[in-house]
């Protein structure tokens, strides 16, 4: 791919069929290292994050066979010791080091530095009240079990991933466990990551959202999953659709736990027209007005939101942002700065940043290596006055390799 990109205003027509969620492909793939029995992953479709778990489960053991978009995985006897590498994926980090804590002698997970200094002090805090040994440097996260159930308590946790893992691994450890929260966010991934491991032989109980009880020495049975669509990446074409045209987006599960389903609701409020199915949304664009959105619990639709906002009249307002600092990018920071940089009107305020409906020039954009970012860039461009230059498009793998396919595919149609 190109060092740059550079994406023409216009309009959207068609259908494109949603990307498999990576957030659930990396949930499967630790359960079938986990999974003596064996377990089979159906549309099953590559990205950095997801080949960066795919590769770290095959270094401890796990088997696989393959046939075309689907394999079969088997977890081993007793895994293997050996360093992981979750390379840019914060998800792999934080879902191995609790289950890596269940072993005797000293697991080392490596990612990049970006990754280690994002927000991951709290690793250790929690691990080390479950008897785990956890050292965080520059270089890598080294733990030390063996991990034994009891009682833990998160509190003011920064994301939904480590509590995930924790249920990974207090399934398997002998006894029976308590989470404790305090002030969860994303809570939805929890609800995934309980649903998913339940359906495979867990026995986890959540008291709202205060509380989760984990029956502790269970063996996971074996089974199917289809990867669903991914909602995350979905979303930024949604938005496009209500702002440049006219977008329909299958494969998608309306009744998914997927936190980022939340889209359809708010460009609802925004005005657009929506029309949703069973496993397909198209949305086409209308007059949109500013809205109010609280993402604790979707911080992905973070950029999604700020797009709409610019094509929207009044001020767009967005809440419980802050946390969006420790992602691939400080990601408030770096789009605000960057999209200001075209002439968009993006603010800090008191609580929350206010976006209202900007014309935005020509210009060159830095997405920072932020996959999120470069996505909401290149569909800023459809409305801005002549199109944008966008660097580091290839930033992008992390999550949706054909994005820039998808985007011009919709282009296409609408000639």
């Amino acid at each position: 791919m190109p060092e740059s990109i550079f994406i023409d205003n216009g309009t959207l027509s068609g259908e494109i069929t949603a990307y498999p969620s990576k957030s659930q492909i990396q949930r499967v793939l630790l359960l079938g290292l986990l999974n003596k029995k064996g377990i089979e992953i159906t549309n099953y479709r590559e990205s950095r994050d997801s080949e960066s778990v795919l590769s770290s489960v095959r270094r401890l053991g796990a088997e696989f066979i393959f046939f075309g978009n689907s394999f079969k995985i088997r977890g081993p006897e007793k895994l293997k010791k050996a360093d992981i590498f979750c390379n840019e994926s914060g998800l792999c980090l934080r879902l191995f080091a609790p289950v890596l804590s269940l072993y005797e002698g000293f697991y080392r997970i490596f990612g990049t530095e970006e990754l280690l200094k994002r927000g991951n002090q709290h690793i250790c805090e929690v691990l080390s009240q479950l008897g785990s040994e956890c050292i965080l440097d520059k270089k890598c996260l080294k733990i030390r079990g063996p991990l034994k159930s009891g009682k833990a308590a998160v509190d003011n946790p920064t994301g939904s991933q480590l509590i995930s893992g924790l249920l990974f691994a207090l399934s398997i450890a002998e006894g029976d466990s308590e989470i404790v929260l305090k002030n969860p966010v994303s809570f939805p991934y929890i609800e995934m990551t309980a649903k998913l491991l339940n359906q495979f032989g867990a026995e986890i109980k959540l008291d709202g959202e205060k509380k989760i009880f984990i029956k502790g020495g269970r063996e996971f049975i074996s089974g199917k999953v289809d990867i669903e669509g991914d909602w995350s990446s979905a979303a930024i074409f949604l938005v496009a659709g209500a702002v440049a045209g006219s977008v329909t987006v299958s494969g998608l599960d309306r009744e998914s736990l997927q936190a980022d389903r939340a889209i359809t609701e708010f460009i609802k409020l925004s005005g657009a027209e929506v029309i949703s199915n069973q496993s397909s949304v198209t949305v086409s664009k209308s007059e949109l007005k500013g809205i109010r959105a609280d993402i604790k619990n979707c911080p992905d639709l973070f950029v999604p939101l700020v797009i709409l906002g610019l094509n929207a009249d009044g001020e767009t307002q967005i809440y419980n942002y802050e946390r969006l600092k420790d992602k691939e990018s400080n990601r408030p920071e770096v789009i605000a700065a960057e999209l200001k940089k075209a002439g968009a009107r993006i603010d800090f305020r008191r609580g929350y940043i206010s976006v209202r409906k900007s014309e935005l020039e020509y210009t060159e954009l830095d997405p920072h290596n932020d996959h999120r970012i470069a996505m909401g860039m290149a569909v800023a461009a459809l409305n801005s006055e002549r199109g944008l230059l966008i660097k580091d498009p290839e930033c992008v793998g992390k999550s949706f390799p054909y994005f820039f396919k998808a985007l011009n595919y919709l282009k296409e149609q609408q000639k």
